[in-house]
């Protein structure tokens, strides 16, 4: 696998990923915090809905996380798909061919980067990343 710093479709390619990784992490936190949201809606005192400040505090940070999350969710899948739809521009350029490289990549969540192997596969109009 060859790996060649700065190539328009190493930047093609790693944009892809990326945006797929933002896509579940966002989704992932805004469903966390969607739970969390609910599961403080339904803690209360008595048979009203008597919240304290402190809870509901709790339950409108747990509702700016959810939108929060939402929004960065949506964004990704926006994102991703317009980084999917370039990744198939490339395959019909390639001819549907397989590219085979090595890619440095940051953790969504923080972290350091990483080398991954990466193959990108065209398959009758599909990309396929692994």
């Amino acid at each position: 696998m060859n790996t060649t710093c700065g190539s328009p479709i190493e930047s093609l390619i790693k944009n892809y990923i990326e945006q797929k990784e933002k896509s579940f992490h966002y989704g992932k936190k805004r469903i966390d915090a969607e739970k969390e949201y609910n599961r403080l809606l339904t803690k209360y005192s008595g048979e009203a809905k008597n919240y304290s400040l402190d809870h509901a505090d709790k339950i409108y940070t747990a509702y700016l996380e959810m939108t929060a999350n939402t929004e960065e969710a949506k964004k990704a899948q926006t994102n991703f798909a317009e980084a999917e739809q370039k990744l198939n521009e490339i395959g019909e350029i390639l001819f549907e061919a397989t590219i085979n490289a090595e890619i440095a990549m940051t953790p969504v969540n923080g972290g350091l980067p990483a080398i991954r192997p990466v193959t990108v596969s065209y398959n009758n109009g599909q990309v396929i990343v692994s």
